[in-house]
């Protein structure tokens, strides 16, 4: 985000609400139901704060407190909530059939993904049919430097925001091979603005290689970048499709996803 939108984030967030759903997390996944004082201890959060979230989340029936051993777990609420709860983006069932198809036709693992706030959200994943295969759950989040898939994404957004983003601190390095200067960051995602699409070769995981590429909602000047697939390889020096072939299929798909969601998306 540019350092104008920063600030009104950081202006407008509510930390209590990160610190409760942080609460809520570690009690879904908890193998043993905690009480406060580990739940303060493994969240480093003040012992005061922590028992006041969980007195609201008890009252409103998100977490449950043991009679007996005054520990906590999911309250009833959570658990209907969860019974019900469905993920509806489009742009997923849209996209499927055309990240499938280049997946069977590269033999390649392929994940669609959103960026938010500074992760990439994975939404999607199209498996090959490899036994050595990069698998991800729908909800996974990457850092938004990982390799190819966020180049793709720093690629299409505004100079002034891509400024402050890479001049903001150091950039991380993954492997030996990871970018962390940033004028050559940025002259890379220059590249990449050109070209249409990434990639990176052991930039993010070592032994790996991946490509990336953009979708677009809209059209002509209206148009704007809304999401993004990459396709993930482990065994690439294997591969009998040259690295310019899959460049050209990932392009084509980017764009045939492009239109098919400016066409029929509701």
């Amino acid at each position: 985000m540019s350092a104008r939108q920063e600030s009104i984030h950081t202006a407008y967030s509510a930390p209590i609400v990160s610190k409760a759903m942080r609460i809520l997390r570690m009690i879904v996944k908890a193998q043993n139901n905690p009480g406060i004082s580990q739940i303060a201890s493994k969240l480093s959060l003040a012992k005061s704060t922590t028992h006041g979230i969980l007195a609201a989340l008890e009252a409103t029936g998100w977490v449950l407190r043991d009679p007996v051993t005054r520990a906590y777990t999911c309250g009833y609420a959570l658990k209907d909530l969860v019974a019900i709860a469905n993920v509806r983006v489009p742009l997923v069932n849209i996209a499927r059939p055309f990240l499938e198809k280049l997946s069977v036709e590269l033999q390649e693992d392929i994940f669609l993904g959103v960026l938010t706030e500074q992760n990439l959200l994975i939404l999607d994943q199209a498996e090959s049919s490899k036994e050595l295969k990069v698998t991800a759950h729908p909800g996974t989040r990457l850092s938004m430097f990982a390799g190819a898939a966020g180049k793709i994404f720093l690629a299409n957004m505004e100079r002034e925001e891509l400024s402050h983003i890479l001049w903001r601190e150091p950039l991380p390095k993954f492997t030996s091979h990871s970018i962390t200067d940033p004028q050559k960051y940025m002259d890379e995602l220059d590249r990449v603005r050109h070209a249409g699409v990434a990639v990176d070769t052991g930039e993010y995981v070592s032994n790996c290689r991946a490509v990336a590429a953009p979708i677009f909602y809209g059209k002509k000047n209206r148009r704007r970048m809304v999401a993004g697939f990459w396709l993930v390889s482990l065994d690439w020096h294997q591969s009998p499709i040259d690295l310019p072939t899959v460049e050209r299929l990932a392009i084509q798909t980017g764009d045939a996803i492009s239109r098919a969601i400016s066409g029929s998306y509701v």
